[in-house]
């Protein structure tokens, strides 16, 4: 008697296994062709690490197929901004960091009806420190550019994969 009403008291709690999300494009079964960004800033080269960035972090999750070309679904963007600003001074009134910010737009078409699935413009910056030597302020720079880079190809997954 009592196992019983202890299976029924367990069954009715509401507890469940969950499936992980689906929804977004609608990229199972289907290729993903990711082409080079454009790049409309002043910042050269920003276009090809966004762009293998995007394919790095989609390779590394569940979906779509990624190919080099030809694919069902095309993802493709441009770099609209790269900026850099002062965000703090020392108690000289010297520049201590810097914040680089990078704005994409980005697209998803399928390829055969040319029907746009989603698109979005993107904004992500991080801090670098200001550096007496320019060699290691150019190195600063790009490591913080290449971090901004993997947070706008986690936010592009996410908007492919979530319900839109």
């Amino acid at each position: 008697m009592a196992l019983s009403l202890a299976a029924l008291v367990i069954s009715g709690c509401g507890y469940h296994v969950m499936k992980p999300a689906r929804g977004g494009a609608g990229l199972e079964g289907k290729t993903l062709e990711v082409t080079i960004f454009d790049n409309r800033s002043f910042r050269p080269n920003i276009e090809a690490i966004l762009s293998d960035i995007i394919v790095d972090e989609l390779v590394k999750r569940e979906g779509a197929q990624l190919v080099e070309r030809g694919g069902d679904i095309v993802l493709s963007g441009a770099i609209i901004d790269y900026s850099t600003s002062h965000v703090s001074y020392t108690a000289e009134d010297e520049v201590k960091e810097y914040r680089a910010k990078v704005t994409a737009e980005v697209a998803l078409r399928n390829k055969e009806t040319g029907k746009v699935i989603w698109k979005g413009t993107l904004t992500s910056s991080q801090d670098f420190p200001a550096l007496d030597d320019l060699v290691f302020q150019q190195n600063s720079e790009d490591a913080a550019i290449r971090e901004i880079c993997r947070k706008l190809a986690r936010e592009v997954y996410i908007h492919l994969t979530e319900d839109f």
